[in-house]
């Protein structure tokens, strides 16, 4: 009886933990296949508040995408009373591991404050959007 349940002491917690590679093994970690897109919470300005530079964290599978990234800033952040828009685009590896990816989002007369930003991820393995206040800082 103690043998039984020795064994099944030993054998529930090896079920359970998959992911335990034993000594000489190799292991390999895979990433869902889903798609995210987020966005940092500050961004640099350059070129006299003509262009910021957005950072992102991006997943996607597929091959290749491309992520939009449009920044507003309101009267008074932005010193233009029609306040700064701006758009930029890259292109994204979608090989369902989490990449940084900078965005040079061109406008006009941003300054130091806050804004929105919203990020459009396009994929072969669909579409993610995200929406976030961001703080253009000096740098």
């Amino acid at each position: 009886m103690k043998r039984v349940l020795l064994a099944a002491a030993v054998t529930v917690p090896l079920a359970l933990a998959p992911a335990v590679a034993f000594a000489g093994e190799r292991t390999t970690s895979t990433t869902s296949s889903g798609n995210s897109v987020s966005i940092n919470q500050y961004a640099d300005f350059n070129f006299n508040g003509t262009q910021l530079d957005v950072g992102l964290q991006v997943r996607c599978t597929g091959g290749t995408g491309v992520v939009n990234v449009d920044v507003d800033q309101p009267y008074p952040e932005s010193p233009d009373p029609l306040g700064a828009h701006g758009t930029g685009v890259m292109d994204v590896v979608c090989d369902g591991k989490t990449h940084n990816v900078g965005v040079t989002v061109v406008g006009v007369i941003y300054d130091a404050g806050k804004a929105k930003a919203k990020a459009n991820l396009v994929a072969p393995s669909g579409t993610k959007n995200a929406t976030r206040q961001i703080v253009v800082r000096v740098v």
